[in-house]
């Protein structure tokens, strides 16, 4: 474990590059339950497992580059579609065995229930995001659906690997309501955890319409602002849903899809009601409540 902040981005990205990763207890035993199921295993069954966890579907997208053949000549940026390029069985064999966000911090208690917060926000932003891509009749909402899931995957990489600054991160916000998320992480890391994620996706050679569409420099563009909304969302819903700042963002909603408030704070709720059913894989203390049945009026 890392007690203290490492000098650089870059010292950050060489280590994480040296690391292995875990996944969740939830989806290797998922994954083990595929291995039984032999040849009858599919493509939908082993994508499912990804989609509820961001760190598995980074190893899965890795996989592919790392094993990138010269004929490949396009990129491949969901995880469907590597699966279909590379086989189930292959990607079962290489990450069955992988050890477990859980195991890895059993002796840090705070900091494995900030992971797992963290996991279930990117599984909640995916699920909003493709939903809204899709009433935005996006080009390819899954493209937008894996960028939100993987987009605070360096958050995620930092608490698993030192969780004494993740909680260090966290305590901070906690006694200032209004301090900025990246004031804190460059408080704390001396960088704010957007850079150094979009470092680690220009090392690992992920597609660039991955790092585009996590990368808020291009706000401009539906597709980032589909991907940073759904981000937002999952984070100020997960603080309750009296949150001053869920207002904005079902407004925000509304442009992006072109609908009234009310509606696009029903498609909001639509898709956290989606996302809560698979609450479960990410612990026994979910981090919000079922969101309100009735739908309240623009505040004035």
């Amino acid at each position: 474990m890392i007690e203290h902040p490492l000098a650089s981005i870059d010292a950050w990205t060489r280590f994480f590059e040296a690391s292995t990763f875990p996944i969740l207890a939830r989806s290797k035993a998922e994954l083990v339950k595929l291995v039984e199921k032999g040849e009858d295993a599919t493509v939908l069954d082993l994508a499912a497992v990804a989609h509820h966890d961001a760190l598995l579907a980074l190893k899965i997208l890795r996989y592919l580059q790392r094993h990138r053949s010269a004929q490949q000549l396009t990129d491949v940026t969901t995880v469907e579609r590597v699966i279909l390029m590379v086989g189930v069985d292959p990607l079962l064999r290489a990450f069955v065995e992988c050890d477990t966000v859980e195991h890895m911090l059993q002796g840090h208690p705070q900091g494995l229930k900030q992971v797992l917060r963290v996991l279930q926000r990117a599984f909640h932003a995916a699920i909003s995001a493709e939903l809204w891509a899709g009433h935005r009749h996006d080009i390819d909402g899954g493209e937008v659906g894996t960028a939100a899931l993987l987009r605070d995957i360096a958050e995620v990489l930092v608490g698993c690997f030192s969780p004494k600054l993740l909680l260090r991160i966290r305590a901070m916000q906690q006694l200032d309501k209004r301090l900025r998320s990246q004031v804190a992480q460059k408080t704390v890391l001396g960088f704010p955890l957007l850079e150094l994620q979009l470092a680690l996706i220009e090392a690992w050679h992920l597609p660039p319409i991955l790092k585009m569409l996590m990368d808020e420099g291009h706000a401009e563009n539906p597709r980032v602002r589909t991907v940073t909304t759904a981000v937002a969302y999952a984070r100020h819903s997960a603080n309750g849903w009296n949150d001053e700042a869920l207002p904005d963002d079902y407004q925000a909603v509304a442009d992006l899809a072109g609908m009234g408030y009310d509606k696009a704070q029903h498609l909001c709720h639509e898709a956290s009601r989606k996302a809560q059913k698979s609450w479960d894989w990410f612990g026994d203390d979910p981090a919000e409540p079922p969101p309100p049945i009735q739908i309240s009026a623009h505040p004035s």
